[in-house]
């Protein structure tokens, strides 16, 4: 029982802190949305100004590359950790877990590199 909990507990972590994060972060851009919508119900101006203030925020131009390059970098950190670790299998399982976040990466590098090759518009 007490192994269950353990268990429970060090791997519950992770998924808890992240919903809570995104569940407040979804709250919160729920409520200026709906202070957008108000304000546009009154017939105010939304200027770019009130949109900043409010807490929209654009796209960085380079976000992709940012997240690719991170990605590419966790993806290589869990390969080498995997060839760190004295048991035989470690390496194949790591290898395989490391692929997921370098594909990913290299998917998002590979749309910022097509992305910023296209003429402005």
């Amino acid at each position: 029982m007490e192994e269950t909990i353990a268990i429970i507990s060090v791997f519950g972590t992770i998924p808890l802190i992240l919903f809570i994060t995104m569940f407040f972060r979804y709250k919160a851009r729920g409520k200026n949305v709906t202070l957008v919508k108000a304000m546009l119900d009154k017939d105010k101006e939304i200027t770019p100004d009130v949109i900043k203030a409010v807490g929209f925020s654009a796209k960085r131009s380079h976000s992709d590359l940012r997240t690719g390059m991170i990605l590419v970098a966790i993806g290589a950190a869990t390969f080498i950790f995997g060839g760190m670790i004295p048991e035989d299998e470690a390496e194949k399982v790591m290898g395989g877990v490391a692929m997921f976040p370098l594909f990913i990466g290299a998917a998002y590098l590979a749309f910022w590199f097509i992305i910023s090759r296209k003429d402005p518009e």
